[in-house]
């Protein structure tokens, strides 16, 4: 698992460096509840009103271009994920403390870096919530990443470590008021919102290649997906993508049913390559394809 992690990092480090992260096909990304935009000095603000829950998904426009939610009820809130990048702290911070809050919660699953986040006056943070799991990714395969990372984004990465208060156990809790459900992935944590049939992921990313460790990953990532759709989940937010619907979902449970019928069928990684390329000309993230090749496709 260890050297699972360092070449997923690595191979993330390697796409943002090299190609665009911006999808390339056409989205389907259309919600049935009111949106808005609401743009920042850098970045942009989609609220997803759900009445008496509001998700505000925070795309930093920034080197990685993640994204973190801001999830509100009655006057609490919790911020998902926080950005990689100094240059996103302050309007973010600004942009809730706008919203009235002076004091919110927080979870970091999959990007437990950003400490400095909290070095601010204007918002207390009553719990920083992460995982067992979180915390040794970041301390062995993760940790050592970070200076690849640091090299290929510049000086405004901010590599150090957060230090959660609180680790998380799977299962149904409540946070600042609001209903989750925290569910382990192995270095990290997916965070199902069940009120408003929405779910939070490490990505989804419908119209981009999904890097695969080895042929049973492909059937746990289905599993993953097809669970979530069975619940009945409409919204998926992810840390690498735009907002998702199931249907989005839909074509990237075929995408990857696609992808195992192809390896099953290659007798190399130049050919599965060549055939996924075929199938799927114009998705972005190529660099996750490569990787996923080489490691499918070891050299003896």
């Amino acid at each position: 698992m260890k050297n699972i992690m360092k070449t997923f990092v690595y191979a993330f480090m390697v796409a943002v460096a090299i190609q665009n992260v911006v999808a390339q096909e056409p989205s389907m990304r259309t919600f049935d509840h009111n949106t808005k935009a609401v743009q920042l000095e850098k970045g942009t603000i989609q609220v997803f009103d759900y009445g008496e829950t509001k998700v505000h998904a925070y795309e930093t426009k920034g080197f990685f271009n993640t994204h973190a939610f801001f999830v509100e009820k009655n006057g609490k809130g919790v911020l998902i994920e926080t950005p990689p990048m100094k240059d996103n702290y302050k309007e973010l911070v600004d942009y809730i403390v706008g919203l009235g809050y002076g004091n919110i919660d927080v979870m970091v699953s999959y990007h437990l870096i950003g400490k400095h986040f909290f070095d601010t006056d204007k918002l207390k943070f009553d719990h920083i919530y992460s995982n067992q799991e979180s915390l040794d990714y970041m301390t062995n395969s993760g940790n050592e990443s970070l200076s690849k990372l640091k090299e290929v984004s510049g000086e405004d990465l901010d590599e150090t470590t957060i230090v959660p208060t609180d680790l998380l156990e799977a299962g149904a809790q409540e946070i600042s008021g609001i209903p989750f459900i925290i569910t382990p992935t192995g270095f990290g944590f997916d965070v199902e919102m069940p009120e408003i049939k929405a779910v939070h992921l490490h990505m989804v990313g419908h119209d981009n290649h999904t890097m695969i460790f080895n042929a049973e990953f492909i059937d746990t990532v289905i599993i993953e997906l097809s669970t979530f759709q069975e619940k009945g989940y409409t919204t998926y937010f992810s840390s690498h993508s735009a907002p998702e619907t199931a249907g989005d979902v839909t074509i990237k449970i075929k995408y990857l049913q696609d992808m195992k019928a192809t390896l099953a069928t290659s007798k190399n990684g130049e050919e599965f390559i060549q055939k996924m390329d075929e199938a799927y000309p114009n998705f972005g993230w190529r660099n996750y394809l490569l990787s996923s090749a080489a490691m499918l496709f070891p050299e003896k």
